[in-house]
């Protein structure tokens, strides 16, 4: 009875800390932009969809796709063209990733 009594303010203590905390902002950032500056991929394994994270030791970052249907058809007709012996042209649109700061 002692222990379930400790177990349950342990548990009112928890919430109310998990409750008070309020998670910060900032600006996304792009993948190319972090390795110009030093961060270094690590795999996600695709956690909450993630390609791959970013890090410099202190400051960790979640990379996400932010590609656009156009951009991705323009790719696939490319390269199906490709595929298909035709001469395409090789020019493609990149494909844009932005990661977002943990905290």
């Amino acid at each position: 009875m002692i222990r379930a009594g400790l177990i349950s303010a342990a548990l009112v203590c928890m919430a109310a800390g998990a409750g008070a905390f309020e998670p910060g902002t900032s600006d996304f950032v792009y993948s190319s932009d972090l390795v110009a500056q030093g961060f270094a991929p690590f795999g996600t394994g695709g956690t909450g969809n993630t390609l791959y994270g970013m890090t410099d030791g202190s400051e960790i970052y979640l990379c996400f796709l932010f590609d656009t249907p156009e951009d991705q058809g323009k790719r696939q007709n490319v390269l199906l063209a490709e595929l298909a012996g035709d001469t395409p042209d090789r020019a493609l649109p990149n494909i844009p990733v932005v990661c977002v700061m943990t905290q």
